[in-house]
């Protein structure tokens, strides 16, 4: 009576070492390019000037350069009457 229930049926062990197994990929996968970063645009803050100081008027350097003009002036004149003659139209 022993006998046939000691009887194991249909069962198989297999090791395998260093055998690699089958893999088979898929196709090759794209990605869209990411997007590109945001465009940060500074507005710089507005500066406070202060208004420029009044303007001094100074009399003698006015007649200074008055003079100095008016002589150069005649210098020109002579400087052209000497090169032209004494023509005067």
């Amino acid at each position: 009576m022993a006998g046939p229930a000691a009887q194991a049926g249909g069962v198989d062990l297999s090791i395998g070492i260093g055998i690699p197994g089958v893999v088979f990929g898929g196709p090759p996968v794209y990605y869209y390019p990411p997007p590109p970063p945001p465009r940060v645009v500074v507005v710089p803050e507005p500066v406070y000037v202060p208004p420029s100081p009044y303007y001094y008027y100074d009399e003698h350097a006015y007649k200074h350069a008055r003079k100095h003009w008016k002589k150069q002036q005649e210098r020109a004149w002579k400087g052209y009457r000497r090169a032209y003659g004494n023509e005067d139209d």
